[in-house]
């Protein structure tokens, strides 16, 4: 039904409500003799109109009237044998038949994709149809009534043009956050979630085998160190003083059986996760002893804290559940289930899961007696729960394979997904096999038919034939279950191990629509050569390859899911310290990802197997600088014990961590991101992450959260904000162009970040990520070495034009300077543009400045020749005159003396 349109739930409301003016129209009383004939009246309608040769238009017919009041999604009460005819361009007739119509409103829609441009015809038709109890309800006043045919006619234009549709909102350049504005639906790509280790694909080290699932198959981590933000869990780091048994010793960080930080879930951008008390562990673990903290749920980016409560205990797993029915589309609001009961060492036990409100942290509703099993995710987020279920004796079984589908706890009245799901789900026992209950209707409870909880229940009878007990060793929803008849062959009883050396077999059976249950294949095996331990592998359903693991040898052997048949293997051994597997049990570990098989564990080595064919594509932690866990004096083992976290967007994700690490924990632990194609080095982090059997990982988003036993902090990485500033001024005729470019995520807010750095912490490159966090937050030393980040400047010229001047580099304090002297005069614009790295995304800036005209400068007029006469005579009269001066002032002298 997702192809009905706004037109047709338009339709459908206006349609409710001429179902109570039906109602009050029809008499209330039994059927009437003789039946009516009702008149009806037909409608069509194509849309878009005009449409594109080649795209899609959606026909939608419907008549005035409801079938019948009683009409629901859960029953068939509907008129039948809708026609549509059309007749294209050419003349080219073709029918279309509906013979139940989809919807109780009486609308029903159908999709149509031109060829040929021009006019198509199209005539819906309703032929008439009687109304009896076999095709209503028996109760019915309708039945013995007669609705009377009808018919609409419409047109659809075609154009060689096809009609514009809005362009996709471009993946983000620039810094975001949830929520992710609706027309955005291709960002998808770049956004995730984290369920958590109770849901299907995350369940991390297998106590049992070596079928490790890490990788939900759409999680998005980050490419980069760089931290967001980090949160003390408890105390952490030296303890100080002298006052203990080894100088500088450390606080706990949880290893073994205590775990102080586990199964963390990510959903919208939410990370949650269960705070410990004192020495327990986090209920979940071995050493809880049902004592926690409280439940927190934080901002993934910045670790705001959004609600933290005492009253959600720990929890299993997110549920984001895609409710898509004819009455509502869209995913449910995030719901936490925390679970209790069940058994690790019995897969059939039952438990209960109580619910939670992702938002709020609300209680939600209980369901008891749900079915253990082998969990797998449904196209929905549902969880579909697949089991074998013997109804007979171990001496004479009949044996089931059965399947558990969480959707139907919401499904009082469709046979699909659920249909506009209340809070609390209209069953809440978990073995529900179908029935009635009260559900609250307009005026009052109404008994209603609720289905099974199941999908199915079908025999297997082959197994039944087969010497031992069978178990699903893996299953991909709609395609195949892999089923263990036996037990592996193992040299010892160590870990939960029974000793066997016995031939075993493999069964193939169907889980696909219209062949579940059929076995595809058997395929029994003789033990391997050498009294070596079989260990149950990953599967790949995307290549077809189900795999086993050789205990004592640290080998692979690849197996067909098609045929059962072995295909590959075994490979060269690992590294020997793979043997002792995981940190809880000594299970040498794999997971299967995008065609390739991944090993990891206490030898250090990461190995990259092709699972079609079991060739060494390469290997990380063996090479030089850029490919080591070389380790030296650090560690017993050689190499860091390194262990793999998560696989997703083309990266594996890696941890330093063992069974039990010794105080002061050793230095040089990171945690790493390589390469998933090529093993190529990514990023690394000083980290150390005290793990057993849960892990501390969770990735979505871009960004990854974990545990630090050095100081006992939950960090999250990933790509964060920047800010950049710039100015201008002049000196002489040249211009200084400077500024900033500073990291602005929630950490560097923290009380010691802020003091150290008072104008901002400056970026670094991705080159020197790793000794940057580890001086700006891990209290490392300054890094020699430091490089920062390329600033591209620009001017706006007075003339209008845009150009490049130049690219600066920040230092270690963040600032970068450029020197430029313009060509022109007039006003500037300057722009300086930070592009971005693996640690940061872009930022800008602005100003600007003025170049005046410069002043001109005075030339001196040049003096004209003078003559001969300037040169002698004028002068020589000037000294006569001057003479003839000098005579008369003396004879008045002498006449003057005389008179006296």
């Amino acid at each position: 039904m997702k192809t009905l349109s706004k037109t047709a739930i338009a339709i459908s409301i206006l349609l409710i409500v001429s179902m109570g003016a039906s109602t009050m129209l029809v008499p209330n009383t039994s059927a009437h003799t003789p039946g009516w004939n009702i008149p009806t009246f037909a409608f069509i309608n194509a849309a878009p109109n005009p449409v594109g040769v080649g795209q899609k238009a959606y026909i939608i017919m419907w008549l005035s009237d409801t079938y019948d009041p009683s009409s629901a999604l859960s029953n068939n009460y509907r008129f039948q044998n809708y026609q549509l005819t059309i007749t294209a361009p050419d003349g080219t007739v073709t029918t279309q038949t509906f013979p139940i119509v989809s919807d109780p409103t009486s609308a029903q829609d159908y999709p149509f994709t031109p060829n040929q441009v021009g006019t198509y015809n199209l005539t819906f038709s309703f032929p008439g149809q009687n109304i009896t109890a076999s095709n209503d309800s028996p109760t019915s006043v309708l039945v013995g009534d007669y609705y009377m045919p009808s018919s609409a006619h419409a047109t659809l234009t075609v154009q060689e043009e096809p009609i514009a549709t809005i362009p996709a909102t471009p993946l983000p350049t620039e810094y975001w956050t949830r929520p992710i504005y609706g027309t955005n639906p291709n960002w998808y790509t770049i956004s995730s979630n984290w369920l958590g280790s109770g849901a299907p694909g995350y369940s991390g080290y297998s106590m049992f085998g070596s079928a490790q699932q890490s990788f939900p198959g759409d999680a998005v981590g980050p490419l980069t160190g760089h931290i967001m933000w980090t949160k003390p869990l408890q105390s952490g780091g030296v303890v100080g003083g002298n006052n203990t048994v080894i100088q500088g010793d450390t606080y706990f960080e949880g290893s073994a059986y205590n775990q102080r930080f586990t199964n963390p879930i990510i959903l919208d951008g939410k990370l949650y996760y269960t705070e410990p008390i004192s020495f327990a562990g986090v209920p979940g673990g071995l050493a809880a002893n049902g004592i926690q903290g409280p439940t927190d749920c934080v901002d993934l980016q910045t670790g705001q804290v959004l609600w933290s409560r005492t009253d959600v205990p720990a929890l299993s797993f997110g549920y984001i559940y895609d409710v898509q029915d004819p009455n509502q589309h869209g995913v449910y609001p995030p719901i936490l289930f925390s679970v209790v009961g069940g058994n690790f060492l019995y897969a059939s036990a039952t438990s209960t899961w109580k619910a939670y409100d992702g938002d709020t942290g609300d209680y939600m509703f209980t369901v008891t007696d749900v079915p253990g099993g082998t969990t797998m995710l449904g196209p929905n987020g549902e969880h579909l729960i697949l089991a074998l279920h013997n109804y007979g004796t171990s001496s004479s079984p009949n044996w089931y394979l059965q399947e558990w589908n969480s959707s139907k706890l919401w499904e009082p009245d469709y046979s699909g997904a659920s249909t506009s799901p209340p809070v609390v789900p209209v069953t809440t026992n978990g073995s529900w096999t179908g029935g009635y209950v009260n559900i609250m209707g307009m005026y009052g409870p109404v008994p209603t038919y609720v289905p099974s909880l199941y999908d199915f229940n079908v025999s297997v009878p082959q197994l039944n034939t087969l010497s031992g007990t069978p178990s699903i060793q893996s299953a991909f929803y709609n395609n195949m279950a892999i089923v263990l008849v036996g037990s592996l062959p193992s040299a010892s009883t160590l870990i939960f191990r029974t000793m066997s050396s016995s031939p075993y077999t493999y069964v193939g059976i169907n889980l696909k629509a219209g062949s579940i249950g059929n076995v595809a294949w058997t395929n029994t095996l003789q033990p391997p050569p050498g009294n070596v331990t079989v260990l149950a592998g990953p599967a790949d359903p995307a290549t077809g390859v189900f795999t086993e693991a050789y205990a004592e040898t640290t080998q692979w052997v690849g197996y067909s899911m098609a045929t059962g048949q072995k295909i590959w293997g075994p490979t060269a051994g690992q590294t020997a310290f793979d043997y002792y597997g995981n940190p809880a049990t000594p299970n040498v570990q794999g997971v299967c990802a995008n065609g390739i098989l991944y090993s990891s564990g206490f030898g250090g080595i990461c190995y990259a197997y092709d699972d079609t064919n079991g060739n060494l594509l390469w290997t990380y932690g063996n090479g030089g600088a850029g490919n080591s866990t070389y380790a030296g004096l650090e560690t017993p083992f050689g190499e860091y014990p390194t262990f793999i976290q998560a696989i997703g967007n083309g990266v594996v994700y890696l941890v330093t961590t063992e069974h039990t690490i010794e105080t002061p924990i050793f230095k040089g632990a990171l945690i790493r991101a390589i390469n998933a194609t090529t093993g190529a080095e990514i990023w690394t982090l000083s980290d150390y992450t005290g793990e057993f059997g849960a892990m501390s990982f969770a990735m979505a988003d871009g960004y990854a959260t974990f545990f630090n036993g050095y100081d006992n902090q939950i960090y999250s990485v990933g790509r964060g904000p920047s800010q950049t500033t710039v100015e201008a001024q002049a000196f002489g005729s040249q211009i200084v162009i400077r500024g900033t470019v500073t990291d602005i995520a929630a950490a560097t807010k923290e009380t010691q970040v802020a003091g150290n750095f008072p104008n901002g912490v400056p970026v670094a490159s991705d080159a020197s990520m790793k000794d940057w966090m580890g001086y700006v937050y891990q209290q490392q030393p300054c890094p020699t070495n430091f490089t920062g980040v390329p600033v591209d400047i620009y001017v706006l010229d007075a003339n209008g034009n845009y150009r490049s001047i130049g690219t600066a580099t920040t230092d270690a304090s963040g600032m970068y300077t450029l020197t430029w002297k313009p060509d022109i005069p007039g006003n500037f614009k300057v722009y300086a543009q930070f592009e971005g790295t693996n640690g940061y995304y872009p930022s800008s800036s602005e100003t600007s400045f003025a170049v005046d005209q410069p002043q001109a400068t005075s030339t001196p007029t040049p003096a004209a020749p003078q003559s001969a006469a300037d040169l002698y005579f004028i002068p020589a009269i000037a000294g006569l005159f001057a003479l003839v001066i000098i005579v008369l002032v003396m004879l008045a002298v002498i006449l003057m003396r005389k008179r006296a």
